[in-house]
């Protein structure tokens, strides 16, 4: 039966606050852990600087909400996501830890939005930002208009 490492930690910083550590039980603790002596000693060294008992979290690739739009737009094509962060300049792992990004998340319970509804929004965000172009083009060519009556009504120079 193996010792997890928390409890084993624990158990010799334990014993070292009593100052009853040794050599022979980080050997034992070791045998039980099923692991190298040196290991057990930098698990201690950690306990003790980092007060961390349980291994390091590891640093995990995470896409935006953003990249998830543009993989339902590609119908959940992880190669087209891939070249579009790279056309945006991105900083781009490997097609391969994109692929198991992916699934990971979409195992983990992630939905994939529908291709249909996220095309329907972004042409509505289009659409919507066209109007307000437009609008502010029309606000700008209408105050020109008003500057060239003006001109116009006060005649010729």
């Amino acid at each position: 039966m193996r010792v997890s490492r928390p409890v084993l930690v624990a158990r010799l910083l334990e014993l070292d606050a009593a100052g009853a550590l040794t050599s022979a039980h980080v050997r034992a603790g070791a045998q039980a852990g099923g692991v190298n002596v040196r290991t057990v000693w930098r698990w201690l060294e950690a306990a003790r600087t980092e007060g961390r008992m349980e291994r390091r979290p590891r640093a995990r690739l995470e896409l935006s909400d953003r990249a998830w739009e543009v993989l339902a737009q590609a119908g959940g094509n992880v190669a087209v996501l891939h070249r579009h962060l790279k056309a945006a300049g991105e900083e781009v792992p490997s097609l391969a830890s994109l692929y198991r990004v992916v699934h990971r998340d979409l195992q983990a319970g992630r939905v994939l939005p529908d291709r249909a509804v996220v095309r329907r929004e972004w042409e509505e965000h289009q659409t919507r930002q066209a109007l307000a172009d437009l609008a502010l083009a029309s606000l700008r060519e209408t105050g020109a208009a008003k500057a060239a009556a003006a001109r116009s009504a006060r005649g010729p120079l």
